[in-house]
């Protein structure tokens, strides 16, 4: 059993707040020298540790899951001890703590060093790795597959994958040719059939083998890939039919081929889907199974399957969701690019699947693949990711996972090895330089967020039902590309409202349902997660036992809430007609009064097609703050509830904000500069509220309590003074770090794009650049001074007067200069982070090989050849304007 490191810190990475490392760098000045007392300790650590945070200002203990993973795409496993080292102290210097080993096609050039997966030799370079991520108190996950989609050359054709067809009135499975996706050395051949379980034990045993043969170490989870299978048949379908549904299918095969009466046909397509979706979940328990006896646990991504993916995704030991493409903030200055992003529609509500089945079950991780193709090729910025990052927080996330880094050995010609989706986030990317600070703004915020328990208010059950029962042949696959089968329906409309106005809630499954006991008015589930209330939106079908389920805990006490309409009709074909009266008796039971309120035992059933009176005849209070467009997630500590905020509008907010927890004493925390104080907060009426200042693009911790009497420093607010005072000047530039080559040095007074400097060099690099200036501070009675960057492209380190300042990586690319700057003459110091995108189109231009990839090779966001000799020049660089913003401390 792999045992998580326990680190006691506050981060355990370059934090934002550079003053901080830079004592780091003076108490340990040759890193390379120091030997942690404990797996996985940095400088920055010890420092940290030494610092003595803790108590109620204090950032979490960081498990190592706290940290932000990726998936590492090992190229025909052309891997060697010495590199793989290498690569696992390079990302775990930059603040990962979880990577993903995943065996692929290979690199042209590097054939003899291919390795065939799971052999004796594959599996001595992945016990290294995990043997070498244990001693840097990191962890590693294994895809049970080359490739994705399970499967390889050892599968026969009778345990592949089958397609349903009717020929003559009668059922015909057909064997499919369907292999694995992007398989490297030793992984080419047919997948399984996912939904067998004599499939699946067969490839299960065999890796079981593989594992002996090479005395594999365990990885700390198996990875299922998102479910991308296209067959919808298995062997044991027909036998597990009759005895699930209570019926031969075989003699309704005309209704599931849609010759029959359209009733009929629904139900039985109904049967169908809902049987398929069993035995896909049932062999997933069978994975599961499997791991745990080898002391892993299973990371599972649901979306894609024709299942119900609550209870896919709940059968996990850690639910996995995705992003795939890019989300619309009205952050100013944030770049959408259009161009470079895919056209698909990002769903928010698709990936609170993945959260929700981990806060009904009980799981306390729950991943997202994050960032895939969130820009086309090296035009992904620190910026866009932690944007992204914030809004998969708001939506139940609390574990990031990059898709992600490609290993590559460390010498090798830039840009290095590739996978073709991937954001790239190597370490020969030019924005890599930076990404420690982000990295250690994700681990404060995954600290927060995997503490406690969630707290939400509602339960919104998912109708699958009204789903399986519509009109249609086949299954039906729930995909993260084509959202409309939550977002075009009542339950999507009903979570969609709630989240636009303040109010939280998870999605549930009638399986999860059956579970829930309610104790004084307090709705429990599996998991120990508590809620108010169970909202039913507007459900065409339900089962009877669904309906009696809800009944019961209504007697129990619990708030039952009807959407618009009660069920109609139950689902599938088997004794509807007598199961149809069963539900017409219940449902006649229930008179609601002219309010829409029903008393029934200790508890109350409500009906309305008012929402908002639902919610609130059930005691939800939702969350003030989102009338001023602000979004947040809550956790419940046993001492206080730690809210995650933030501000993805257009405008800042400065105002005091009520809060709907209890909150006689509060702590706000910035999780980008890892600053805490004790906030101000003023009772008002009989609440409570909290003055928050928050900026487009900013996000904060705040931990309310409900006594008061917790002392410490303050949180201290601003009001700025004066407007914006230019910094005027002669600029000295000087390119310090990157390639092809470094471009002469210059000077200027006006900021612009460094591609605009007349040096070709300049037009095709990809680095850093020092900005040095000295300039005069004005005279004004401030107690403090914020640096603002405007347009920074696309990262910045700053110094005062030789101090560092602090690191800026996303909006809005302002710092805190404080009282460092003195009176008179002054010196700042930028070094600032472009994109690759300028070397990538120099390259394509100068007819370089560097797409050297068997299989898909490169391609763009649209599955198109990449050209990136077409692309025009990425702005570069400072371009400002650079203004310095006086402040003076509120009083409260």
């Amino acid at each position: 059993m792999i045992t998580t490191p326990r680190i006691i810190l506050m981060t355990g990475l370059l934090v934002c707040n550079w003053s901080s490392w830079h004592a780091v760098q003076k108490a340990y000045p040759n890193e390379e020298d120091l030997v942690p007392t404990t797996p996985g300790w940095t400088p920055a650590d010890r420092f940290l540790f030494e610092e003595g945070h803790g108590g109620v200002f204090g950032w979490p203990e960081v498990l190592t899951e706290a940290r932000p993973g990726a998936y590492w795409w090992w190229p025909a496993s052309a891997v060697t001890e010495e590199d793989i080292t290498w690569n696992l102290e390079t990302y775990w210097k930059a603040g990962w703590g979880n990577m993903g080993v995943i065996g692929i096609y290979g690199v042209r050039g590097a054939e003899n060093r291919f390795i065939d997966i799971f052999t004796p030799r594959w599996f001595a370079m992945f016990n290294h790795a995990v043997t070498e991520a244990n001693r840097l108190g990191m962890l590693i996950d294994l895809t049970p597959s080359s490739g994705w989609r399970m499967g390889g050359p050892h599968v026969p054709k009778e345990l592949g994958e089958q397609q349903l067809t009717i020929e003559n009135g009668r059922i015909v499975a057909k064997p499919m040719k369907a292999a694995v996706k992007r398989p490297g050395p030793g992984g080419r051949g047919l997948t399984i059939n996912p939904y067998s379980k004599k499939a699946v034990a067969f490839h299960f045993d065999w890796l079981a083998r593989r594992f002996d043969e090479g005395h594999g170490l365990a990885p700390r989870a198996f990875y299922y890939d998102s479910f991308e299978n296209p067959g919808n048949w298995c062997p044991e379908l027909l036998p597990a039919f009759e005895r699930l549904r209570g019926y031969s299918l075989e003699e309704h095969a005309a209704a599931l081929a849609g010759n029959a009466d359209p009733d009929e046909v629904r139900r039985v397509v109904c049967d169908y889907r809902e049987t398929l979706a069993d035995l896909l979940i049932d062999c997933v328990r069978t994975i599961v199974h499997w791991g745990e006896e080898r002391g892993s646990c299973l990371r599972m991504q649901a979306h894609g399957a024709p299942a119900n993916l609550i209870d896919m995704y709940a059968a996990a030991g850690i639910p996995e969701t995705e992003v795939f493409g890019a989300t619309q903030f009205d952050i100013p200055g944030y770049r959408r690019d259009p161009k470079w992003i895919r056209p698909e529609r990002q769903s928010d509500l698709v990936n609170r699947f993945a959260s929700s089945a981990a806060h009904v079950a009980g799981r306390k991780l729950v991943i997202s693949e994050s960032f895939t193709w969130l820009r086309n090729h090296y035009h992904t910025t620190l910026a866009h990711i932690k944007a992204e990052s914030d809004n998969l927080f708001l939506n139940g996330i609390n574990g990031i996972y990059y898709h992600g880094i490609c290993f590559a050995p460390q010498k090798t010609a830039w840009p290095g090895w590739l996978f073709y989706a991937s954001t790239q986030a190597n370490a020969r990317n030019s924005i890599f330089r930076d990404i420690p600070a982000l990295n250690a703004y994700i681990t404060r915020c995954q600290s927060v967020l995997q503490s406690g328990q969630p707290a939400n208010d509602v339960l919104l059950c998912w109708p699958i039902y009204d789903l399986w029962m519509e009109p249609g042949k086949g299954e039906l696959r729930f995909t993260v590309h084509q959202p409309e089968w939550i977002e075009n329906t009542p339950c999507g409309e009903a979570g969609r409202w709630m989240m636009d106005h303040g109010f939280s809630f998870d999605f549930i499954s009638d399986r999860q349902l059956l579970s829930v006991t309610c104790d004084q008015g307090i709705l429990g589930t599996e998991g120990r997660s508590e809620y108010k209330t169970i909202l039913v939106p507007a459900a065409e079908y339900m089962q009877v036992e669904t309906v009696q389920q809800l009944l019961e805990l209504a007697k129990a006490g619990a708030t039952i809430l009807i959407w618009r309409s009660l069920p109609e009709d139950v689902p599938g074909w088997h004794n509807h007609a007598i199961r149809k009266r069963k539900l017409d008796g219940l449902l006649a039971e229930l008179k609601f009064d002219d309010r829409g309120m029903m008393a029934m035992g200790r508890g109350r059933l409500f009906h309305s097609k008012d929402l908002e009176s639902l919610l609130h005849a059930a005691g939800v209070v939702p969350e003030p703050m989102a009338d001023c467009g602000l979004k947040c997630i809550r956790r419940r500590l046993r001492s206080h509830v730690a809210y995650f905020i933030a501000n993805h509008t257009s405008e800042a907010v400065d105002r005091w904000i009520q809060v709907a927890s209890p909150c006689r004493a509060a702590v706000l925390m910035d999780p980008m500069t890892g600053r805490t104080g004790l906030a101000p907060v003023r009772e008002y009426g009989e609440k409570y509220e909290v003055h928050l200042q928050i900026e487009p693009g900013e996000t904060r911790i705040l931990r309310t309590f409900a006594q008061s009497g917790i002392s410490g420093p303050a949180w201290r607010n601003v009001t700025l003074v004066s407007d914006p005072v230019p910094v005027t000047g002669e600029w000295q530039v000087e390119f310090i770090e990157g390639g092809p080559v470094l471009p002469a040095s210059c000077s200027t007074t006006e900021l612009k794009c460094w591609t605009q400097f007349g040096d070709e060099k300049a037009q095709r690099f990809a680095g850093a650049a020092r900005y040095t200036i000295m300039f005069q501070l004005p005279e004004q009675k401030a107690d403090g001074w914020y640096l603002s960057l405007g347009d920074v492209r696309e990262s910045a380190r700053v110094w005062i007067n030789d101090e560092p300042i602090g690191i800026a990586v996303a909006h809005p690319f302002r710092v805190d200069v404080n009282q460092q700057m003195k009176p008179g003459l002054n010196k700042m110091v930028m070094e600032v982070t472009n994109l690759s995108a300028n070397r990538i189109r120099d390259l394509d231009r100068r007819g370089v090989l560097w797409k050297k990839f068997y299989d898909i090779n490169i391609v763009d966001q649209k599955y198109q050849p990449l050209n990136a000799a077409v692309w025009e020049l990425e702005p570069s660089g400072l371009l400002g304007p650079v203004t310095f913003v006086p402040y003076q401390w509120v009083q409260e």
